[in-house]
């Protein structure tokens, strides 16, 4: 059963105006209450659209995985990651590695936070002792293939234009298009993608939307090797978090990620900072063409 925390909201006071003022106070006054009030609607989102609040959180996400791999053998593995997010709309997400030398099992982890503000993301894993601080020229829309100024470092994202349009409800029922998605060696593949609308429902005392998509490659050649997959994901509105998503295709197997944990309210702050004795490196990172390194 989820588990869930509530944590009560504050509440603010009210700003009042001064009588008897002089007026070089009356214009500091005013200039004040524009800058606070086009403050509050930057943080909320609410100026020519909808107001959102930030919803904080830490969770735990359970990921089963039973893949096909390319010479037609199987892996079947079991992990767990954990995510949170703050009051400064940062992200922390560990996710564990599993990897399997024969009988042995080997376990790993690695970090990432993401801090939109300031347009940074922290990298790290277990396996070392450096912590990567990557800064971004924009945040929204960080899709694509970027490099740092040495071209040394790699960093792509899926990135295509199509596959995440969906239906507006699930009574206008699939939407075909044609897109590209990013193969593990970065070259852009041409894809057809179908969307569905699945509509809303209660999961895990959650409200979350559905949409599936199917993927399928229209480009195959020997430089990558990408199945067809579904992916029938559920996801809540609240947290902008999934609750359940499973990918799963012929020459592929199964992926079933499904939330298993939830606490809402203000998460551990040192979630979001360098691990200490750990040496921080700097990268500045730009967009290039996919599948140029």
């Amino acid at each position: 059963m989820l588990r869930t925390r509530i944590q009560g909201g504050r509440q603010y006071g009210n700003l009042v105006g001064l009588k008897d003022m002089r007026p070089r106070y009356v214009a500091l006054a005013f200039t004040v209450i524009c800058v606070a009030t086009v403050l509050l609607c930057w943080q909320r989102e609410a100026c020519g659209g909808t107001s959102t609040e930030v919803a904080l959180y830490t969770a735990h996400q359970a990921i089963t995985k039973h893949l096909i791999m390319s010479d037609g053998t199987s892996m079947d593995t079991f992990t767990t990651d954990e995510r949170a997010r703050d009051r400064q709309g940062r992200t922390y997400l560990k996710t564990e590695r599993v990897f399997r030398n024969g009988d042995q099992r080997i376990e790993s982890f690695s970090f990432l936070v993401e801090d939109p503000v300031k347009l940074r993301t922290l990298t790290w894993d277990s396996n070392g002792k450096t912590v990567v601080l990557g800064e971004w020229p924009y945040w929204s829309g960080r899709k694509g293939c970027w490099t740092d100024e040495y071209g040394q470092r790699l960093v792509s994202s899926a990135s295509n234009e199509d596959w995440h349009k969906v239906p507006a409800s699930p009574g206008d029922g699939k939407l075909e298009t044609i897109g590209s998605i990013v193969d593990p060696s970065g070259k852009r593949v041409k894809a057809r993608f179908v969307s569905e609308n699945l509509g809303h429902k209660e999961i895990h005392r959650l409200l979350a939307f559905g949409i599936r998509w199917t993927t399928t490659p229209l480009e195959v050649d020997e430089t990558h090797n990408i199945p067809e997959t579904t992916i029938e994901l559920w996801k809540s509105s609240e947290f902008d978090l999934k609750v359940i998503e499973v990918e799963s295709g012929p020459h592929f197997g199964l992926k079933r990620l499904e939330l298993t944990d939830l606490q809402r309210g203000d998460p551990d702050p040192s979630l979001f900072e360098p691990p200490k004795g750990y040496t921080v490196e700097t990268v500045e990172y730009h967009q290039v063409p996919c599948g140029r390194k």
